[in-house]
């Protein structure tokens, strides 16, 4: 009972952070699992993955209803991650836990370091060929700021290359794969924070829910953890993305990245032994 109840409060958290970062919650979920309750990293990844179904759901409605979402890149993009997704779930079960752990942590630290370089850095971009053929390009009403944004996307190919590795690392990990995309899509796309991170939160319940029926099938769902997990990611999920279009997006960028890089560097010293 008492684990449940930690699990939770944990998913919450993570689900409101999540939400507000396009992450889905995993990234933040699994680690605390492990590292607070001892869950084996299989365990926490399987919660954490029905978790992203859920939330999801939950966050997207009230981006697509705030006109954050671009569902064409979304769309797009998640082909690819699917196929990743399906990989990476079938691949988790040969590697260890450790190295699991170590791979994550890397991850995370590189997305974050990538983040920072380029905060305050965003200009608007023209689509690219592939981009323009398929109307990628969006625009959304920022509240924060309290003007229209229309962006174009650009280095599709490199994009849609990394949206299927941030599906390999989500079916692997349970984490949704928000850590790749976001960056992806903001860094190298020229897509504004706030529509990248809407459009990985609408990409990531498709994900997860490929990644979701390898582990069920592999039975590393504990029933009683999953279903509080769900529960509190879907309440924190919700209260998220409502905070998010009224939120800067430099603000985001620094959250996103600091959180990273704690998670990361605390994956790393407990898969190398340091600090379990």
């Amino acid at each position: 009972m008492f684990t449940a109840l930690i699990s939770l409060i944990l998913a919450l958290l993570s689900g409101l952070l999540g939400a507000l970062l396009g992450l889905g919650g995993g990234v933040i979920l699994v680690p605390l699992l492990v590292l607070l309750l001892h869950l084996p990293m299989h365990t926490a990844s399987a919660a954490s993955i029905l978790a992203v179904v859920a939330t999801s759901t939950a966050s997207t409605s009230n981006y697509v209803r705030e006109g954050l979402t671009n569902l064409r890149l979304g769309v797009f993009l998640e082909l690819s991650t699917t196929l990743g997704a399906i990989s990476g779930a079938l691949m988790t079960i040969a590697m260890g836990e450790p190295l699991l752990r170590v791979v994550l942590g890397l991850i995370l630290i590189y997305a974050a370091i990538m983040m920072l370089r380029r905060i305050g850095e965003w200009k608007p971009k023209v689509s690219d060929g592939l981009a323009s053929r398929l109307k990628l390009d969006g625009c959304y009403y920022d509240k924060a700021e309290g003007i229209e944004i229309a962006y174009g996307v650009d280095k599709t190919p490199a994009i849609l290359i990394l949206s299927y590795l941030a599906g390999v690392i989500s079916g692997l990990l349970g984490i949704g794969g928000g850590g790749i995309k976001v960056p992806a899509m903001n860094l190298l796309g020229g897509v504004p924070m706030k529509a990248a991170v809407a459009t990985s939160s609408f990409m990531i319940g498709i994900t997860a829910a490929a990644a979701a029926i390898i582990y069920m099938r592999y039975g590393y769902c504990n029933s009683i953890i999953a279903s509080s997990v769900i529960l509190g990611a879907l309440i924190g999920a919700s209260l998220g993305s409502r905070i998010t279009p009224r939120v800067r997006s430099g603000s985001l960028k620094m959250l996103f990245s600091i959180l990273l890089i704690i998670v990361g560097l605390r994956m790393i010293l407990s898969g190398v032994g340091i600090w379990m």
